[in-house]
């Protein structure tokens, strides 16, 4: 008796670490019919001190982006506001414990694509870390074998506060790029280490909340980049074509429209009493899409010149007869909550967007400041009403 105590109290002690202990059964999963997506690893996964941890702010921004997306795995937390709380995180564990079990779970979940953060245990228990890559290799080489339609994002482990340990983990991310390149074009690389700092852990290994969140940024940013790894940004929708003004839906801001002011897209008030050209600022001919698909939307006062993002801001431009700018000034409908979304034609997954009633190109988990505001779901929704200047 005193001897079974004692085991479950160090598995107790073991689990909190996120150290050695395995983790315990599943609960029933959940499943929304959406994009099947395996997070796979150990207690950062898991959201070790946050529970949940990157999977609660990657969900949110998954779906601000008009994604429908099914977390899936054997275990379950997180808290009430995170509708789906799936994954494959088990606290303690090292890469040749998640390849253990590695080939059960992708027949069980078959994910469209798999988020693999998995080595800080190795190097915190100091477990054989001269062939630590090697493990890593051949986990990804079973992962492909197990899942070969799936897209596969590798990621560099969270930086450590304890510098012998740090050390251990930079000699062990510096062997996963080379390596991810060789698994060839469904394997993809994820800079996760350069997302944190050790300002970012709340024990020296896990991260704090804030720590997480910007592990979530990360990874929305590389399932951006995959087109379809996230699923579709919202399904297609049909708007209509000829002069129209497109106006925001954003709660409180629903008097504004998308105006262009010196080539530069804005948000203005407009109404009955504006001024001419503020009307006409406000008015587009929307026409099939200059890259050959969606829709274009060309300036009413100055025919010939399209809105386009460049560089991350929404302006008007020329149609200079260019493959850049015609994909640019190229915009694809897709549902919103409010109206719809005007996905770019040229960057999936980006969005056009108001933010201090300027125009702007968003990618929801980016880094830049137009990416990341609370307002940002809201922001991207846009009514195609009828003209302020027929």
């Amino acid at each position: 008796m005193v001897r079974r105590r004692t085991a479950i109290l160090m598995t107790v002690l073991l689990t909190g670490l996120g150290v050695l202990a395995p983790s315990t059964a599943a609960t029933a999963a959940e499943s929304n019919g959406g994009t099947r997506i395996l997070v796979l690893g150990d207690s950062i996964t898991d959201g070790f001190n946050v529970p949940g941890g990157y999977r609660i702010n990657l969900w949110r921004s998954l779906a601000s982006a008009g994604h429908l997306v099914d977390f899936v795995g054997t275990g379950s937390n997180g808290p009430a506001d995170l509708p789906d709380h799936d994954h494959e995180g088990h606290n303690g564990w090292r890469v040749d414990q998640i390849d253990a079990i590695a080939a059960g779970v992708l027949r069980d979940t078959s994910p469209r694509s798999i988020l693999l953060h998995i080595g800080t245990n190795d190097v915190v228990q100091n477990y054989d870390m001269a062939n630590a890559p090697a493990r890593l290799s051949a986990l990804v080489d079973h992962i492909r074998a197990a899942a070969p339609n799936a897209d596969l994002f590798v990621s560099s482990i969270i930086p450590l506060s304890d510098p012998a340990r740090e050390s251990r983990a930079a000699a062990y991310n510096a062997t996963i790029p080379a390596m991810v390149a060789s698994k060839g074009s469904q394997v993809h690389y994820v800079d996760m280490h350069s997302a944190l700092t050790t300002a970012d852990l709340a024990d020296g290994v896990h991260p704090t909340r804030g720590g997480y969140d910007k592990m979530a940024a990360r990874w929305a940013s590389a399932l951006a980049s995959v087109p379809g790894s996230a699923g579709t940004d919202g399904a297609g929708v049909t708007i209509p074509t000829g002069l129209r003004s497109v106006r925001v839906t954003t709660p409180g801001y629903t008097d504004r429209y998308a105006r262009h002011q010196n080539s530069v897209g804005f948000t203005e008030h407009v109404d009955s009493g504006s001024s001419a050209l503020l009307k006409a600022d406000a008015t587009w001919r929307v026409v099939p899409g200059l890259a050959g698909g969606c829709y274009s939307l060309e300036s009413r006062n100055f025919p010939g010149y399209y809105l386009r993002h460049q560089n991350g801001r929404v302006r008007i431009s020329t149609d200079d007869g260019s493959a850049l700018t015609r994909s640019d000034a190229t915009w694809c409908a897709r549902s919103a909550p409010a109206g719809v979304r005007l996905s770019a034609w040229s960057y999936p997954g980006s969005y056009l967007r108001h933010v201090n009633s300027e125009l702007w190109l968003a990618t929801p988990g980016g880094s830049g400041p137009q990416d990341t505001a609370a307002s940002l779901v809201a922001d991207l929704g846009w009514s195609v009403d009828a003209p302020w200047a027929p």
